[in-house]
This record gives C-alpha cells, structure tokens and sequence, in this order.
C-alpha cells in the first residue's frame, strides 16, 4: 500500500491541481515534487502530438531545453509501445536488454526507470518516465504512487482540453467529416450503457495507417493530410449507417458497430481490408493499409475495459505487421 508520506504528496498535487487554471505549472509542480518524496534523478512528461504523431518532451525536471526540444519519436513496438497499449506501468532497469534500456533513456544514464501511462477518457495521450541513478526498489506503494500522479496529471490535460474544446464548440472534424474523440467517446459511452442493458453486442475498432510517418516524411503534411482524409472517405463508404466512426489521432481511427458481434465484425473489416488493396489515393497515387484492434463487450466489462482491450490487439496487430487485424484473444 502507499505509505502515508507519499499519500500526502498526492493530497499536496490535488490541492495544486484545484487551485491552478494553467496544465503546465500543475505538472511541473507534480514532477518537481517528486524530486523530494521519491528521489528521482530526472523526470519527464512525454505526449503524442497531434499535428505530426510524433512523441515530444511536454514538461521535464532536470533535462536540458536542448535535449528537450530535440526529443523527437515514434511510438513503436517496445516499452514505449507498451506503455501506450498493452501495460499501464513499465518498469526497466540498467540489467534489461538494450533496446528496452534505449527506449526509456532520455539524456544521462539510470540504474532504474518507470514508464507510466497518462490517458483520458481511456485514450492513451503519452506517458510519464522517472528515473532513479541508484539501485531503486519499484514497490506496490511507489507504483500505486506514480499511478495516482499520472492520474493527476491526466486529469489536468482533461481540464485543458476541455476549455480549448468549449471555446471551439465543435464535435465533428469538418476536413474529414468524423467525429473529434472527446464526442466519439460520449456516443460511444451511451451505446455502451444500451448495450449492457439489452445484453446485446458491441464492438469497437481502433485503426492505425502503417505507412503514414513515411509519407509525412517523403510527400510532407498536406499529402499525409489528404491521404488521412481519403482514407476516411473510403472507411465511411465500407461501414454501416449504424457504425460510428471518429478520429483517434493524426493517424489513427476509432470505430464501433452497435448490436454487431465479433465473427459479423470481423467479416466487415476484413472485406475493407480487401478493397483497400485496390485503392490509390492522392494525386500522388499512394497506397495505404492499416493496423487494426478489435474488441467485443464482454459480460460485467466496463467500457475503459473494452478501450483497453482493443488498444492491446492494435499494439499485437502492430507487432505482427503491416495490414493486420487482431481479435482481444
């Protein structure tokens, strides 16, 4: 359990947290903090951003400007992969194999790190790392600890996003016609609640484009842009009246079918799969295909369950390869 000096240092990061209307200084005051009641060397708060889907350095405790600004990567398949899909805490050690140790390391070497997963509404948006240069014993207490600051900080991202989200006033992306997330999951929330209540099947989509940072990189964001765009155009034309489809990211879209179990799902998705093949998209003539995890409400599942389910496949899918499709199971 959370040993009572650490459980006071949450209650200090809520009571920052309620008095502070700027995310930044909430979680630079959380990181700073944990300087005293954990010991870390350094710390930093990674998130995805949305223009270009890359992972950038949000906020740091004692890691350079230039470091910083220069922190620039993709999500992959290793501890970051992880963290992001498949397990909310991760820890690595100087004794872990050498691609797990490069993953987390930021500027200086650690004996030990701890990657923790930082979401809202069940979307993973990045992750806090803390590293300690001294052999450190990662406890239940200290996990449940780093949980609860992650938390924290999740819950000031939320408070952000949602005054930027009510000065736009916008629920629908209008260059592609999808829904923004933050109404995707409201919809998705209250065909959850039918679904459990009529014990009838739901499941959900979360797709990843596999080619679209090397476009980025090739053509430049507008062609990535258009291409992302296209693709929509083509998803939208393969599913249902019924099926809500939203954005996910810069490159990723999230799907569910309402009253539609796995094997009739898996039938729809894999025709798509099919076509895309024969699709050409842009001027530049650019083929895509797509990572794609799927999950089916289970009995006594709550919907973060189901998010979480079909983030798992995505990240198998992914690790599998390219134009793959991965059930929870």
């Amino acid at each position: 359990m959370m040993t009572e000096v650490l459980f006071k240092d949450v209650c200090k990061a809520i009571d920052v947290l309620s008095k502070q209307e700027s995310a930044t200084h909430t979680i630079h005051e959380i990181l700073f903090a944990m300087k005293d009641s954990i010991g870390i060397n350094y710390g930093a708060l990674v998130l995805k951003n949305q223009e270009n889907d890359y992972l950038e350095i949000i906020n740091r405790y004692n890691i350079s400007a230039h470091f910083s600004t220069s922190y620039r990567r993709g999500i992959g398949t290793g501890v970051v992969g992880r963290v992001f899909y498949k397990e909310p805490v991760v820890v690595v050690t100087s004794d872990s194999d050498t691609d797990a140790y490069n993953d987390l390391l930021m500027e200086e070497d650690y004996k030990v790190s701890v990657a923790v997963r930082v979401s809202v509404d069940g979307r993973s948006l990045g992750f806090i790392s803390v590293y300690f240069d001294r052999a450190t014993e990662v406890t239940q207490g200290l996990r449940e600890f780093l949980v609860a600051m992650a938390r924290l900080v999740a819950e000031a991202l939320r408070k952000q996003r949602f005054t930027t989200l009510l000065n736009e006033l916008r629920d629908i992306d209008s260059t592609t016609g999808l829904t923004y997330y933050h109404f995707f999951h409201q919809k998705l929330r209250d065909e959850f609640e039918k679904s459990r209540r009529h014990k009838i099947p739901l499941t959900l989509f979360i797709m990843d484009m596999d080619n679209f940072k090397n476009v980025l990189n090739v053509y430049g964001i507008d062609v990535a842009r258009s291409l992302y765009t296209e693709l929509a155009d083509h998803l939208k034309s393969c599913i249902r009246g019924i099926d809500v489809l939203g954005r996910y990211g810069t490159d990723e879209f999230i799907l569910y079918m309402p009253n539609t179990p796995v094997d009739k799902a898996e039938v729809v998705v894999e025709r798509f799969q099919e076509s895309l093949k024969m699709e050409r998209f842009t001027e530049k003539n650019l083929c895509t295909t797509l990572s794609i995890g799927m999950a089916t409400l289970a009995e006594h599942e709550r919907l973060d369950d189901l998010l979480m389910h079909a983030q798992v496949a995505l990240y198998n899918a992914k690790v599998t390869g390219k134009s793959v499709v991965q059930c929870k199971d």
